[in-house]
C-alpha cells in the first residue's frame, strides 16, 4: 500500500503511514506552526572551471583564462564565474571551494615556481595569499603538476574576489593550452553560510 499522510489532532503532529500500512510502524513528524519555504534545488548550485590558454613565463598575475570548451567541457552550474584581468568574481554568496591546478616546467638549476591563490574582501585594495604551492628543481628539467585549494566564504559579491599569481626564480613555465586543462581553476559552491 502506498504511503499516506494523516493529519492528527490539529496540534501540528502528522502521522505518516509506511508502505507496510501497519499502525505499529507509523512515524510521527512534528511540523512547527510557522511559515517556511522549502528549497526547490538540491545539491550543488554553483560550479565552474576555467583554464590558462597560453604558457606564462613571467612573474605576474595569471590573466589569460578561458572557460574550457573541449569535448564535454564548457558547461557550468548556476550563473557562472566572471573574470576580468585575472580577477574572478563570484555570482552568489556562500561557501565556495576553490581548487587551482598548475602544470609547471623548470629548465634552470635551482629554478623555483610558486603558484598562489590570492583573496580580497575589498576589491583588491588589499589582499592576502590563502593557498600556495611550489616546484623547485635540482639540476633543471623538472616538471610537476601541483594543486592548491581553499574554502572561501563569500559574503559580498562586489568586494570578495580571488586571483592566481605566478612567481618564479630562474626559467620556469606555467603551462597553458586552449585544448586541454594544463593549468586550471575550479569553483564549487558548497552552500549557504
Amino acid at each position: 500500500m502506498p504511503g499516506q499522510i494523516k493529519i492528527d489532532d490539529g496540534s501540528g503532529n502528522y502521522t505518516i503511514l509506511t508502505n507496510a500500512g501497519s499502525l505499529g510502524s507509523d512515524k510521527t513528524i512534528t511540523i512547527p506552526n510557522e511559515t517556511a519555504t522549502l528549497a526547490t534545488t538540491n545539491g550543488i548550485t554553483g560550479a565552474d572551471q576555467w583554464r590558462l590558454t597560453t604558457d606564462q613565463t613571467t612573474q605576474a598575475d595569471v590573466t589569460n583564462w578561458e572557460r574550457g570548451d573541449s569535448l564535454l567541457q564548457g558547461s557550468y552550474i548556476g550563473t557562472g564565474m566572471t573574470h576580468s584581468s585575472g580577477v574572478f568574481t563570484f555570482p552568489k554568496t556562500g561557501l565556495w571551494f576553490v581548487l587551482v591546478g598548475g602544470h609547471m616546467v623548470t629548465t634552470t638549476t635551482n629554478g623555483i615556481g610558486d603558484l598562489r591563490l590570492t583573496a580580497t574582501d575589498d576589491n583588491f585594495s588589499t589582499n592576502s595569499d590563502i593557498a600556495t604551492g611550489r616546484i623547485k628543481s635540482g639540476t633543471g628539467d623538472d616538471e610537476s603538476k601541483i594543486y592548491i585549494s581553499s574554502f572561501v566564504n563569500i559574503s559580498d559579491t562586489t568586494n570578495d574576489k580571488v586571483k592566481v599569481r605566478f612567481l618564479l626564480a630562474g626559467t620556469v613555465t606555467l603551462k597553458g593550452s586552449t585544448t586541454t586543462n594544463e593549468t586550471e581553476i575550479t569553483f564549487v559552491r558548497l552552500g549557504d553560510t
